[in-house]
């Protein structure tokens, strides 16, 4: 995980050289979120199973006492914490640069993107044992919100936050946790 997580400390601060991060209102604040910070979810939760690719690993942990569905939970919760930190970071940086927004809105609609986009990628790798084809279907979504937009994706667009509502961003939090589970509890059956 150390080396997703120095990739997200890279993002985190190259933001303010790819956009502007200071005196932005509700609307631009929401788009700095929703196009930029939710490929955080990406980065971080992602490689759930990437410690386990091996087979020889595999073999490994499946030999100790605790099921891999206890770890692969552990490790879920582990990259959350870490995700979560990250996101209220980017808040309170956006803050600190005199953006206006409220705080607790944004993250729970930032996370659900985040969950979201992660929750997508850990689901393709519970099938296909293949990191690189994993990060190309959330990225594909990402830019299928961008070509489609909430004509075609409806409830589940990414980028409704900045439309003026974080009320759709519920359909992307409960999508997210289920395809993470799903991802957890079919990886255990089918371990790749």
């Amino acid at each position: 995980m150390l080396p997703h997580i120095i990739v997200a400390v890279g993002l985190f601060f190259l933001a303010p050289f790819i956009m502007g991060v200071r005196n932005l209102d509700l609307y631009y604040t929401a788009k700095v979120l929703d196009t930029y910070v939710s490929l955080f979810g990406i980065v971080l939760l992602v490689p759930l199973f990437l410690p386990d690719q091996d087979k020889d690993i595999r073999e490994l942990i499946r030999s100790k006492r605790e099921s891999i569905v206890v770890l692969h939970f552990i490790r879920m919760g582990q990259a959350l914490l870490v995700l979560s930190i990250f996101v209220a970071s980017f808040l309170a940086f956006l803050q600190k640069g005199n953006c206006i927004f409220p705080f607790g809105r944004y993250f729970y609609g930032t996370m659900s993107s985040c969950i979201f986009l992660g929750g997508l990628g850990i689901l393709i790798y519970a099938f296909v044992d293949n990191i690189a084809a994993v990060y190309m279907v959330p990225l594909m979504y990402y830019i299928l919100c961008y070509g489609g937009g909430k004509k075609y994706l409806g409830k589940f667009y990414l980028f409704s936050m900045f439309n003026g509502t974080v009320e759709d961003k519920i359909y992307l939090l409960i999508a997210g946790l289920v395809m993470i589970i799903a991802g957890i509890l079919i990886r255990k059956r089918f371990p790749g």
